[in-house]
């Protein structure tokens, strides 16, 4: 099944307008359908493999990550 740029956006919990900038800068597959510029269209596994590849780490390993990279210069211990 086919889904449009409104339905994405909706399952992804964002504006139509960052679906298209996903579509435009090339980071979602997508497809045109009709003439001229056509209508954009989506596969549902295709979304399902764009969350899966923009997967983030786990929140401990990002808050080790960050309290590693986060030094305090003025004071000497």
């Amino acid at each position: 099944m086919l889904l449009t740029v409104k339905d994405v956006a909706q399952k992804l919990n964002v504006s139509q307008s960052c679906i298209y900038q996903l579509v435009e800068s090339g980071r979602i597959p997508h497809h045109r359908i009709g003439l001229g510029r056509g209508a954009i269209r989506f596969n549902e596994a295709d979304i399902t493999e764009y969350l899966m590849s923009n997967r983030e780490e786990s929140s401990d390993k990002q808050a080790t990550r960050i309290t590693r990279t986060r030094r305090l210069k003025h004071i000497k211990l």
